[in-house]
């Protein structure tokens, strides 16, 4: 990308153009035919006026035609020259040249091309001491008309076409390379930035190969339509402009208003386009300045507006404004300027060739900026992924851990107390003990019925939370010394239908134990809250706390922790040093 900068700024910087009249005596005068209606023959009649600065513009027209006569002289007693007289607008209709042997036709409206992308040149060849007078006639229709002319050596105007031509064939091929990579982000994001920098792109593309000549001098000779094809598509390219700036710096959201008259200017603006088509079709070419009034004044509410938002957005996103700033003032420049020209406000001089290159320019940066963006954020996914990656590892080494702790407890109890009585049994009845064995064996049953319903109760397949925890306090309350749990319900229902019922029974119980255990406590209470819209479960015990601003989380609570944020719940824990500890759980009902 640095590369392309580099090169578009060397050959702009070698546009020169130079004029070779060391040998010529020119003097040039023109007049205005503001109803064509003027030939050859009657010119000699009319009023002409001296050409000042190689520069002439008559505002907005309406079937008028320009006559430029130049009576040139070579000066050189010896040799002959041969120059080249070139119109520098790549637009007008058509232009007409006699030079009193000969007549050649250019133009837009025309078939013919002009051997030089510079302008519409036609060649002048002089003998040594010789005077000629030319006559050129231009005409435009229905637009605003000027031009300016220089007399150019051939040379010159080969190698300026040729860096023109390799300048623009430059950037529209890093365009187009930018084109087909964002097609392919679009088809992976389906991000509509990206689809209104597509349509952006293409318009700008169209527009610059227009207004430099580069269609009907190198592709299309016989097209006979870009002078009309000119201006609707600068007209959608400005709009598909703005659309996109109004994404890019999400005016939608940060500044609605703003973002009202943008979209009410576009609309404003294609209703004039449509109406001035209408306009064309049934030849009413009167009323057809006022909507060129109206489209120029809208894109400079339009200019303005994007320029304003930029400002204002650098609070919100300063990196965004900066690149709204940094690539569109030179448009806002540019169209600001063509717009009060148009209304003849300002007389400065603007070359047209600047506007390829600020559309040229924009589109690449905003290209680089797309995709500059695309690649960050995918990096940050990819590393956002690669954390989550971790997270499901630790997660399922956490739940592993849980698994083998359970699996070992329950090892723990069958060995110690279930494997104890079942020797006994044995014993027993090889001592032939049989009524005794009956009754360690009925003993021994009802241990496993117990175990069975300390590890999960069959009760919570019917939904009884409260009925299993109570029973298994119960039992905890009958088992343990100097500890005291109570559960308190408030609104909470007797039977839940909720697929964190397991869930929420194992927690408590394995709250509980951590509070026996760790917190040495005596004295623990359970309540649930039930609301309308969530589930709510407290933990509070007396015991001896720890400080948890700074204290990071156990393998317990983390887990805990992790297992109510799976059903969208919250996990709250304060704890005071030698001041106890409260648990909050909160979980959503279902909708």
């Amino acid at each position: 990308m640095k590369i392309i900068y580099f090169l578009s700024f060397f050959l702009i910087s070698n546009f020169s153009f130079s004029m070779d009249k060391d040998k010529l005596e020119i003097d040039g005068k023109y007049t205005v035919d503001w109803n064509s209606t003027y030939t050859l023959s009657t010119l000699k009649t009319k009023t002409f006026h001296p050409l000042i600065n190689n520069k002439i513009s008559i505002g907005y027209n309406n079937h008028a035609s320009i006559w430029c006569v130049f009576k040139i002289q070579n000066t050189d007693l010896k040799n002959s020259v041969k120059t080249w007289l070139c119109f520098e607008n790549n637009h007008i209709d058509s232009l007409f040249f006699y030079d009193g042997k000969k007549i050649q036709l250019l133009g837009d409206r025309t078939n013919f091309v002009s051997p030089f992308m510079k302008g519409q040149c036609f060649s002048i060849a002089l003998k040594p001491n010789e005077n000629k007078t030319i006559q050129v006639k231009l005409k435009k229709e229905i637009s605003f008309f000027e031009f300016s002319y220089s007399f150019d050596n051939e040379k010159t105007l080969s190698i300026s076409s040729s860096r023109k031509t390799s300048f623009i064939t430059l950037f529209l091929g890093s365009i187009l390379f930018l084109l087909i990579f964002n097609f392919i982000l679009y088809f992976i994001t389906k991000s509509k930035l990206i689809l209104k920098y597509i349509l952006y792109s293409i318009l700008t593309i169209l527009y610059i190969t227009i207004i430099s000549n580069y269609l009907k001098n190198n592709l299309f000779n016989e097209f006979i339509y870009f002078s009309e094809l000119q201006i609707y598509t600068a007209c959608f390219w400005f709009i598909s402009l703005s659309y996109f700036m109004m994404d890019f710096l999400e005016l939608k959201k940060n500044q609605p208003q703003k973002h009202k008259i943008i979209y009410y200017c576009n609309l404003l603006i294609i209703v004039s386009i449509l109406s001035s088509l209408v306009v064309l079709y049934t030849n009413l070419l009167n009323l057809l300045q006022f909507f060129f009034y109206i489209t120029y004044s809208a894109f400079l509410i339009l200019f303005s507006t994007i320029t304003l938002a930029s400002i204002a957005n650098y609070k919100i996103n300063k990196k965004n404004s900066l690149y709204v700033l940094f690539a569109f003032i030179p448009h806002f420049l540019w169209g600001n300027y063509f717009v009060l020209k148009s209304f003849s406000i300002i007389k400065a001089d603007f070359h047209e060739d600047w506007v390829i290159y600020i559309g040229l320019y924009e589109v690449l940066f905003f290209g680089y900026v797309l995709t500059k963006n695309y690649i960050e954020t995918f990096r940050k996914n990819n590393a956002l992924n690669l954390e989550i990656l971790a997270e499901k590892e630790k997660s399922i080494r956490l739940i592993s851990h849980v698994q083998i702790r359970e699996r070992r407890n329950i090892a723990n109890i069958i060995h110690d107390n279930l494997g104890s009585k079942i020797a006994y049994v044995l014993q027993l009845l090889q001592l032939k003990n049989i009524a005794h064995a009956n009754t360690t064996i009925q003993e021994l049953a009802n241990d496993i019925r117990e175990i069975s319903h300390q590890i999960l109760p069959k009760s919570l397949d019917e939904g009884a939370l409260l009925d299993s925890l109570k029973s298994q306090i119960y039992i905890l309350n009958k088992g343990l010394q100097d500890v005291k749990i109570e559960l308190f319900t408030y609104d909470f229902p007797e039977n839940i239908n909720e697929i964190w019922i397991y869930d929420i029974y194992l927690i408590c119980l394995e709250i509980i134990n951590n509070a026996i255990k760790h917190g040495e406590s005596n004295h623990i209470t359970i309540e649930f809250y039930g609301y309308s819209k969530n589930y709510r479960f407290q933990f509070t015990d007396d015991g001896v706390g720890f400080n948890s601003q700074g204290t990071p989380k156990g393998f317990g609570l983390e887990n805990i922790e992790k297992r109510i944020h799976n059903y969208n719940g919250i996990f709250e824990i304060n704890s005071v040093k030698n001041e106890g500890t409260i648990i909050q759980l909160s979980i959503p009902k279902k909708k």
